[in-house]
């Protein structure tokens, strides 16, 4: 196969689901041989090699991650073998092992990589936006908005320029998710609405989905719980187990977390045990299964408040348990804003006990998990925001003895 035609044929599929790529480039990987001695199709078998591995990464599944290292290395192995490997096969490499060592959750090379990367692909202006929005994500990741921004909106104006609409929602999406992390909700809401108007004319199955899972979190956000529950439920139909499940997972976690809000208590708590707790563990994914456990845990004191457990011992440490396995999950993962919700969360629940038996045992319990919090959230830079603000109150009362 031609290198130009795997690439079309690869790019369609992309945008329909994950699964079909998936089952694609495994057609492919067959397809081609290692003996050849054509240098095309060689290198089209080290893009094939890549390919599947930015799809088995996109997974987050710890065997597809293992098996993507592997991909990664075979297709290293034969470009250093050719003679004529390009730069844009350069680069491409340096992007894809880049993406992974991110997912693995290892930072430490990833921003050479990826300027290393940026710098190969040349006038390839494509690829440099390709690899600008990995360098916005990673930045994300060690919680720079401001310079995540500038590699987004370099991303953008590069697709603009070259009017390919899939591409300029992608980047809609991308800015989206980045004003939603910021509080700006207005701004991601109406990034996130572009993107999902040029999916649909675009019929970009792959855009629509971010566009659908962002509109999600805006709601989930502005505490329109049934918007947000409808919003989930249509996203998940897009998505297909078992190459999906993560995803899937996560978008149950949204969908207990607007049932939370929207008072479904009982129906939120099933959520999480019938349809987050399972993947995750099937997939032995940690990550997820700490944030699944802080949602339950946040559920139990849900129903402490509302009557639904009695407030003994045994329901307080449930719920302290869960979150506490969480928090310690959050911190080893390097999962700190997460970490710091938990503890914030930890002293709600320390904070039911202030007018019962319990109150003078975890009075302690509660300064010590907020003033923890507080300084997680100062060097993170986010001393000044709105959970900042809602931990110093908590801490002011706890002060006091007041709660």
């Amino acid at each position: 196969m031609k290198l130009a035609e795997f690439l079309i044929q690869g790019q369609q599929l992309r945008q329909q689901d994950r699964t079909s790529a998936i089952a694609y480039f495994e057609q492919c990987l067959q397809n081609t041989t290692t003996d050849a001695n054509s240098v095309g199709e060689m290198g089209t078998k080290a893009r094939v090699l890549l390919d599947l591995a930015v799809e088995l990464i996109a997974t987050k599944q710890p065997e597809q991650l293992q098996r993507a290292k592997v991909l990664v290395q075979q297709s290293g192995d034969i470009l250093n073998q050719s003679l004529e490997t390009s730069r844009e096969q350069t680069a491409y490499l340096l992007y894809v092992r880049a993406i992974l060592a991110m997912e693995l959750g290892d930072l430490r090379d990833v921003l050479p990589t990826l300027q290393a990367a940026y710098e190969a692909y040349g006038n390839n202006q494509e690829g440099q936006a390709l690899t600008d929005d990995a360098i916005g994500h990673y930045y994300i990741k060690i919680n720079d908005y401001s310079s995540a921004l500038i590699s987004f909106e370099r991303s953008l104006s590069v697709r603009l320029e070259a009017n390919d609409a899939s591409a300029i929602g992608k980047s809609y999406a991308h800015l989206g998710q980045l004003y939603l992390l910021s509080g700006e909700l207005n701004q991601a809401n109406s990034l996130f609405q572009n993107a999902l108007d040029l999916a649909i004319d675009q019929s970009d199955n792959f855009l629509r989905l971010q566009a659908l899972k962002g509109l999600g979190k805006i709601a989930l956000a502005e505490s329109q719980w049934q918007n947000a529950i409808a919003l989930i439920k249509d996203t998940i139909t897009l998505l297909k187990e078992p190459v999906d499940s993560i995803e899937i997972g996560y978008l149950y976690c949204d969908l207990a977390e607007a049932l939370l809000g929207n008072r479904q208590t009982e129906e939120s708590l099933i959520c999480i045990r019938i349809n987050v707790l399972p993947r995750f563990r099937d997939f032995q994914y940690g990550r997820g299964i700490a944030i699944a456990k802080h949602l339950r845990g946040r559920i139990y004191v849900h129903r402490l408040l509302e009557g639904l457990d009695s407030l003994d011992e045994d329901a307080i440490e449930t719920a302290e348990d869960s979150l506490l396995d969480a928090s310690i999950a959050f911190e080893q993962f390097g999962m700190m804003y997460d970490y710091a919700k938990t503890l914030y969360d930890l002293a709600c629940l320390y904070q039911l006990c202030s007018s019962s038996q319990f109150q003078y045992q975890y009075q302690g319990k509660s300064l010590r998990s907020l003033e923890l919090s507080l300084s997680v959230l100062d060097q993170l830079g986010l001393g000044n925001s709105y959970l900042a603000s809602q931990v110093e109150v908590l801490l002011n009362q706890a002060m006091r003895g007041s709660f």
